[in-house]
This record gives C-alpha cells, sequence and structure tokens, in this order.
C-alpha cells in the first residue's frame, strides 16, 4: 500500500539555477475550450524524477487553475515561470489521489513555463491546467442580516468558497490579521474592496482623492470596488420635451459622470497604484447600454485603462417557464447590445448575478421555483451561450442578504462551470417546485386543509404591497409587483376555543436527501395599523411549525424577527422561520397551528398572524 506523504510547492517564479538544470521543454499544449468559461491549457500524466517542463499558453491575460494528483513517498515541487528569477512559494498541505492539490494564479497572455520536480519515488499521476475568469465571491466581511445564519467568516468560506474563488471582496474597514492577508496573496489570490461614491466630490482630484484613500489606509488591497454608477433605461420622451427643471437634473447628471470618468483616468495614471485594479459597479434599470446619462465615453475608459465593469444583473424568479427562458434571453441579448455598441466590453466585464435570497430584501420572490435551480440556469448560460464568450468574470452580489446555504452554493456553480468547465446543469431538480401547492395562497385555500377553532378565525386575505413589504425585491421606489407577489396570505386569529390549523401532504420527496422549508408569519393588526415599535416590543409569532415523516436537523432550524425595510415608513416586524429536515420517504404532512401545544391553551387570544411564503426545496450540504 502505497504512503501517501508529499509536499506539493507552487512557485509563482523561481531561480534561473533551477531552470537551468532542467531536460528540454515539450512542446506548447494547444487550448481545449470546454464552455466559455473554462479552456483546457495543458494535461500531463505520469511524471516522476527531476527536469520536467511543460510550456502552455494562455491567449489572453487572466486566471489560470492548476491542480496536480500525487502519490507515493517523497517531495513534489511545481514551478510556474522558473526563468524570471523570482523565489515566492505557495505551500500546500498533504494530499492524496483522491484529492488534488490546487492553485490558481493570474497570468499575462502568452506562453508560460511549469517545471516539475519529485524526489523518491513521488509522482505527479496527473497535471492539469486551465484558464478561467475572475472568481468574485462577496465577500468576507458581509456577515447575514439575518443572523441566526452565523457569521460568514473564514471558517465558514473554507470549505466551498476559498477553494473556488480568486478575489475576495471586503469592506473597505475590514481589519484582517497579517496572516489571513499573507496567506492569502501566497495563493496568488486578491483582496478588493467595495467602496463608494463621495457624495460631496465635486472634482475629479476629489473623487480620485477619495478612492485612492481606501488604499492608502489598506495597503493590502489589490483594488477597489466602487458603488455604484447606473445606467436606466432610455427616457421615454424625448430631452427637447422635458421641463426646465428635469432638463437641468439630466444635465447635472451628465456633468458628474464627464467628473467620475476623468477620475478614473487620474487613476489609472498614479504610479504608486498602477498594480491595483478598479472595479465599477453598473447598475439600474436598462438591460442595454444606454448611455443619454453616462455619456458615450465612460463605458470606452474603463476598458481603455484595463479595468472592470461589474455589470449588476439581478434577475428575479418568473412564475413560468416561458417567462424565465426569456428572462436569460434578455440577459443574453443585454450584454450582445454592450459588446457591439463598446467593442472589448465583454472581457473587461464581470457579471454580477442576484444573490440576494431572503429578507429583508431577496430576488428569491416565488415559493414555488427552486432559487438555486434558477441560479444553476443563470450559470448554465454564462458557460454556453456563444454570445457570451469571453467573459472576464462572476460575481454574486451580496452574502450579507442571503442564506448560507445559498452562499456555499456560489463556491459548488463555480468548480463545476469556471474550473471543470462542465456544460451541462449542475441541478437535476426541476425549476418549479413540486412539494407544496398554492404556497403563497394566490388561489385562497386550495390546496390547504383547515381546521378552524370558530367559524370566522381562518381566512385568505391579501394586503397592497405586502410581499414588498416583506421584503420580496423589486428595486427601490418602484411599484408594486406587476403579480403582486407576496400580497396574498392565510390570516388566523387566536381562539380559547382550540387552535386554528392549516395542513397539507408534502409530496415529491426523496428519501435521505435534505430540504429546507422557508415561512413569512407576521402580527396582522401591526401590517394593518403600524405603530412605532422596538423588537422587543412587537407581537411575538405564537404558534407551532410541524413536519411529521421526517427527521428535523435541530442545529439548522430557527425563527428571527426582522423589520422590513424600505417600506412602510413604520417598519412592520415580520418573523422568517427557517427549517432543515431529512426526508424519511417519499411523503411527509406539514402543519401549522397558532397554539405552540395543542394540550394547552395559549394567549393573548384574538390575536391575528399571517402566514404566506412556504417555500420547500431540496437544501444543499
Amino acid at each position: 500500500m502505497k504512503t501517501l506523504r508529499f509536499a506539493l510547492l507552487l512557485l509563482l517564479a523561481s531561480t534561473c539555477v533551477l531552470s537551468m538544470a532542467m531536460q528540454p521543454q515539450t512542446a506548447a499544449a494547444a487550448e481545449r475550450r470546454l464552455n466559455n468559461l473554462a479552456a483546457e491549457l495543458l494535461v500531463a500524466a505520469d511524471v516522476s524524477g527531476a527536469g520536467n517542463s511543460f510550456t502552455f499558453t494562455r491567449p489572453t491575460a487572466g486566471w489560470i487553475f492548476v491542480a496536480a494528483t500525487c502519490q507515493g513517498k517523497g517531495a513534489v515541487r511545481i514551478t510556474l515561470d522558473p526563468a524570471t528569477g523570482n523565489v515566492e512559494l505557495l505551500p500546500f498541505n498533504d494530499a492524496s489521489g483522491d484529492n488534488p492539490v490546487e492553485a490558481m494564479r493570474q497570468v499575462a497572455a502568452g506562453p508560460h513555463a511549469l517545471a516539475v520536480e519529485c524526489t523518491g519515488d513521488a509522482r505527479v499521476e496527473k497535471l492539469v491546467v486551465r484558464a478561467i475568469p475572475e472568481l468574485m465571491h462577496c465577500g468576507l466581511g458581509f456577515d447575514p442580516a439575518i443572523k441566526s445564519y452565523g457569521r460568514y467568516d473564514l471558517e465558514f468560506l473554507k470549505k466551498d468558497i476559498l477553494p473556488n474563488v480568486t478575489t475576495l471582496v471586503v469592506p473597505h474597514s475590514i481589519d484582517l490579521p497579517p496572516k489571513v492577508i499573507d496567506d492569502w496573496h501566497r495563493q496568488g489570490k486578491k483582496f478588493v474592496a467595495e467602496v463608494g461614491i463621495n457624495g460631496q466630490a465635486t472634482t475629479a482630484d476629489e473623487h480620485c482623492n477619495y478612492w485612492t484613500g481606501f488604499l492608502d489606509k489598506a495597503p493590502f488591497l489589490d483594488g477597489i470596488l466602487i458603488n455604484e454608477f447606473i445606467v436606466n433605461a432610455p427616457s421615454e420622451r424625448p430631452i427637447e420635451s422635458l421641463s426646465a427643471e428635469r432638463r437641468k437634473r439630466l444635465e447635472d447628471e451628465q456633468a458628474r459622470y464627464r467628473t467620475y470618468e476623468a477620475a478614473i483616468q487620474q487613476f489609472h495614471r498614479l504610479d504608486r497604484y498602477r498594480d491595483k485594479l478598479l472595479y465599477a459597479y453598473v447598475g439600474g434599470s436598462g438591460r442595454t447600454l444606454n448611455q443619454e446619462v453616462i455619456g458615450p465615453t465612460f463605458v470606452r475608459t474603463l476598458i481603455d485603462c484595463d479595468y472592470r465593469i461589474a455589470l449588476e444583473r439581478y434577475l428575479f424568479e418568473r412564475s413560468s417557464e416561458h417567462a424565465s427562458r426569456e428572462a436569460l434571453d434578455e440577459f443574453v441579448r443585454g450584454i450582445t447590445d454592450w459588446e457591439t455598441r463598446q467593442p472589448g466590453a465583454k472581457e473587461h466585464m464581470i457579471i454580477a448575478f442576484g444573490l440576494f435570497s431572503m429578507p429583508p430584501g431577496g430576488i428569491n420572490k416565488l415559493p414555488g421555483v427552486d432559487y438555486h435551480v434558477w441560479m444553476d440556469q443563470q450559470m448554465h448560460t454564462v458557460a454556453n451561450n456563444p454570445a457570451l464568450a469571453g467573459i472576464a468574470g462572476l460575481e454574486w452580489w451580496t452574502s450579507l442578504q442571503a442564506d448560507e446555504e445559498t452562499v456555499r452554493f456560489v463556491g459548488k456553480l463555480y468548480r463545476h462551470y469556471a474550473i471543470e468547465g462542465h456544460t451541462d446543469l449542475f441541478t437535476r431538480d426541476p425549476l418549479f417546485l413540486p412539494h407544496l401547492a398554492n404556497a403563497d395562497f394566490q388561489q385562497g385555500t386550495t390546496g390547504w386543509t383547515l381546521q378552524a377553532a370558530s367559524p370566522d378565525s381562518i381566512a385568505a386575505k391579501s394586503f397592497p404591497r405586502y410581499g414588498r413589504i416583506e421584503g420580496r425585491y423589486m428595486g427601490l421606489g418602484r411599484p408594486a409587483d406587476p403579480e403582486h407577489l407576496g400580497d396574498t396570505f392565510l390570516w388566523m386569529k387566536r381562539s380559547a376555543q382550540g387552535p386554528n390549523k392549516f395542513s397539507q401532504a408534502v409530496s415529491g420527496l426523496e428519501p435521505g436527501r435534505l430540504y429546507s422549508l422557508k415561512m413569512f408569519t407576521c402580527d396582522y393588526q401591526d401590517l394593518v395599523s403600524p405603530q412605532a415599535k422596538t423588537q422587543e416590543e412587537a407581537n411575538k409569532f405564537i404558534g407551532a411549525v410541524t413536519i411529521e415523516g421526517v427527521d428535523l436537523v435541530p442545529e439548522k432550524c430557527f425563527t428571527e424577527a426582522y423589520a422590513s425595510n424600505p417600506e412602510p415608513k413604520i417598519p412592520v416586524w415580520i418573523t422568517y422561520h427557517w427549517k432543515v429536515f431529512r426526508a424519511k420517504g417519499t411523503t411527509a404532512q406539514l402543519t401549522i397551528s397558532d397554539w405552540p401545544d395543542d394540550s394547552k391553551p395559549a394567549g393573548p387570544f384574538g390575536q391575528e398572524q399571517t402566514f404566506n411564503f412556504l417555500e420547500l426545496e431540496p437544501y444543499w450540504e
């Protein structure tokens, strides 16, 4: 039986002496495109002894992924571009053939060399080099708004995120231990700080000084990510027909973008920030590149400076297969328009998808849609649609408003599409969930079995914009959801005569698989007659959620109240329910009661509560 003991060292650059001792190099491997995101640059097998050298070519500047599967006693050293004369090392832990050791590096366009040195009877069974995009995580230091999910610290990120990203987005004020900074940089990976736009600045100098100030205060940062510039849909009225006041506001906004553009150019000219990268979040309602406000040269400036356009594309769930496909097609058409109007935009573009999956602001809007399958379909489109070839990178914004499962799921998607280069969907589940019917009570009480304590204690009701109040995102300041998603709910009034209950058989479960259940509840009177209250003063949820025929995972179950934001003006306290369970069979029974215990009456009697968004979907471990 082989002993799996070796040290694998990846050198960003090593000594010329080692290069001189090598045997002649092999011919450069040809690029083999796996999908839009990943390409195989080199594959070598059964490498042993000293003096092994391999070359590969990355056609454009960007990131590479190196993986080595090793066996045997001894040490393995892998050197990237040894002839450059540097000696920076990156150590790896012991690994086995089942767990390849891996590295990522940012490299220039053109040919590169890998030297492989094996001592003893150690050997590299397989060596792989792939071109990959920049893979950004937002982020370290962005802990969840729902506190019960815990902190998204380095320990949490260790398994699914850190091995699968090149770049960590952090708050500009983050305080990291020197060892954390050094370890991340030794891996060749980047820290980028999210910063804003100085609302008080009026000149290019002032804007530039504001942005460079973050780099001066935290020299370990490799760049800044500016939040945000806006591209809205084109105006429906000709500029000439606007009122004088509206035209003045438009002209002022156009002038601000000319100043931003000058500040970015000034930033680029500063030698001391030559190695720092600038990323620009671009949001707004526009799906195509409308340059009415930002001007004809703002995007070109970012491209010419070799900076990054972090294009926000927050694709909320749609209520039909057709609408879902159309949303993805519209997304592709929008990127195509950007590239057509500003050639080279794609190779400088980070697509920033919407990660935010939970309140107080989430695009996980439909309890009948599997949000993770929807995420998968977005990544599948980027990986496979020919119009999206050449994208520079990916990001999902933001872990601040995402549950722990969804944060981790991003790493799985990055691995599947951007590192391993697959073209098939990662998930095997349907987009539309089969487990519960009428989960938002849009069809009244259809599909639910009701047990009323008195004749008028259960009813299906609605409240304008309640879905928006719960935090189902349509954009700040926008009208209510056109489908009025979340405005309907089940209402129950607690009675001393007995509990009110509603229930439904859960179907389509896979025995042994984990699932999660989410639900929103609130005090009905707090909703219809809001009064300013602290969390301690708010009327608490009273009741019980029971799932029979499953094994609950208690440490992953909780309820937590949150305040609605940004509306209404007086916030409503809403309770977010989260349960995780393992299915024992293909069915289960879900029952919700407004008594915590059927055998013990519990007040306050007369309290009215709302229930909706019962989302039951597979849970990713």
